[in-house]
């Protein structure tokens, strides 16, 4: 087999197969990752809340600046709260505010917290089950394609020798 390495695999049909590989990769890459970016967008999603920590006035580590009261699920009538803080563990010096819009509930132990909404965790769930079907099905159509372009090149190549 004049000229064959590897099995019998030529140099040349080896370097085709390779750049194919690289242009399926990052094909795959750019269009997965515009999936799983559509499919954040669609779902509603708002990671920085999600990530962030809803943060409550803590008086071991700050100094209260602002009281106001609010209800809050779980207590009857209305409850003391601080509402703006200095957080002596941020250095840039910026009063802390509560979130806008979100409720507060007291825990059973007695402090406020910023309760979760269900239908976010479920949308982050479904978001989470979408993206891992995307990158597995890309992984998938990766192999599926070299393999395909594989045996494409090697039954050229037998046909010209």
């Amino acid at each position: 087999m004049g000229g064959s390495t590897d099995g019998g695999v030529s140099p040349k049909i080896s370097r085709r197969l390779k750049r194919f590989t690289l242009v399926v990769t990052v094909a795959l890459i750019i269009v997965c990752n515009a999936l799983i970016l559509t499919g954040l967008w669609v779902s509603g999603v708002d990671l920085e809340s999600i990530v962030s920590k809803s943060e409550l006035f803590d008086p071991e580590n700050g100094h209260c600046v602002q009281v106001t009261w609010l209800k809050v699920a779980g207590v009857d009538g209305l409850v003391k709260v601080c509402s703006e803080w200095l957080d002596f563990s941020d250095i840039s010096g910026e009063t802390h505010r509560l979130p806008k819009g979100k409720p507060l509930a007291m825990g059973p132990d007695g402090n406020l917290y910023v309760p979760g909404n269900p239908a976010e965790n479920y949308r982050l769930i479904a978001l989470m089950i979408f993206a891992i079907v995307v990158i597995i099905s890309g992984m998938w159509t990766k192999q599926i394609l070299i393999a395909k372009y594989q045996d494409r090149l090697q039954s050229v190549n037998h046909h010209s020798t």
